[in-house]
């Protein structure tokens, strides 16, 4: 346990040192990326509207790991309808933009509040600012709430609501490897099994690592630093920064990247500096799954057969998980959903999408 500590202490400094680049080049950034996140707000969506139809409580969404607010934007815009406040200029705009946060009735209705929690305060303030940016802090829409903090302790939640928490574009790999990922199990099911609510984690595959993973971290180096299997590293220390030229997307076979290197001050060192993959240390990471760089940051991607481990030994009652690309093979081939359905309401859902 203290190994997790000292993890958890040194991913926190490292998310904090990135979170504003992580915002501009992957929320809004990588194409890959984003195609996978539509695909779990599409996924979620349904969710939401097929169990705020089913039963009678008000569902509390938990977003464990909630970064930037991608849920708290996307459900608090989507809960007020913009047409009956003509003020709220900067929120018209947004809705006008991004058609799917058009009004939805449905999840006015039944949604109580939207809940995140993240370790990294940097992360937290550019969730806030983005509240505020869009006017939703003046829209008096659904509480959206935000708490710094570890998903390994999640509060017990009571039976007023139903609480949904889920885990989405891969948060459970940069959690402190697998002794975090089995926290966040244990911690995700105490949650929600009480009052019979859900737990959803969703994240890449890695039998995906090399058609995927590697050109994501490679061609985002200027968020997390240069991946440890990519050379030269002349200039991987953290002093300075890589701007990628274009970002790699998947199956790609180009046996390089351009990059243009920045010192600290943003002066340019080097442009057109070409990285190429070392062979025998791409070869572990595809084997093993660990991603780190030389500045600190780490993740891990699980295969399919430890995440189904995971769930039998540390979830009980209704569960399901599935390969997201026999929902959509487009835009989410390479991950997996982990669901815990503690009340069984999902199962009409699920025969109807046939993943029984």
């Amino acid at each position: 346990m203290n190994d997790l500590k000292e993890k958890y202490k040194k991913d926190n400094l490292a998310w904090d040192d990135c979170a504003e680049t992580y915002e501009r080049q992957i929320v809004s950034g990588h194409p890959d990326i984003n195609a996978f996140e539509k695909f779990e707000e599409d996924f979620l969506d349904r969710l939401l509207i097929y169990l705020i139809e089913k039963q009678n409580r008000h569902i509390k969404l938990m977003d464990i790991g909630c970064g930037s607010g991608r849920l708290h934007l996307r459900y608090g815009t989507k809960t007020i309808n913009s047409s009956k406040k003509p003020q709220l200029t900067a929120l018209t705009n947004m809705k006008r933009i991004h058609p799917e946060l058009a009004y939805d009735p449905s999840l006015e209705k039944g949604l109580s509040e939207v809940w995140g929690i993240d370790f990294s305060s940097r992360m937290l303030n550019l969730a806030k600012k983005k509240i505020k940016s869009t006017q939703l802090s003046e829209a008096k829409t659904i509480p959206l709430i935000f708490k710094q903090g570890s998903a390994f302790e999640l509060e017990e939640q009571s039976g007023n609501s139903l609480p949904v928490a889920v885990s989405l574009v891969n948060s459970i790999s940069t959690m402190q490897g697998p002794m975090g990922a089995i926290e966040l199990f244990k911690s995700m099911r105490r949650s929600v099994e009480t009052s019979g609510g859900i737990a959803i984690i969703s994240n890449y595959q890695k039998e995906y690592i090399e058609s995927y993973g590697l050109g994501q971290y490679e061609s985002t180096l200027d968020v997390s630093g240069q991946p440890w299997w990519i050379v030269p590293d002349t200039y991987a220390s953290s002093r300075f920064r890589h701007k990628p030229k274009h970002y790699i997307r998947a199956y790609s076979k180009d046996p390089k990247l351009l990059v243009d290197i920045y010192d600290r001050k943003n002066n340019l060192i080097k442009k057109d500096y070409i990285l190429r993959r070392n062979p025998k240390r791409t070869a572990k990471v595809i084997e093993t799954g660990h991603i780190r760089t030389h500045t600190d940051y780490e993740s891990q991607w699980y295969s399919f057969k430890e995440m189904d481990d995971w769930i039998k030994t540390h979830w009980s009652g209704k569960t399901y998980h599935f390969k997201t690309k026999c929902l959509d093979k487009l835009r989410a081939e390479p991950a997996q959903i982990s669901v815990l359905d503690s009340g069984n309401l999902l199962k009409d859902l699920f025969k109807r999408w046939q993943l029984n």
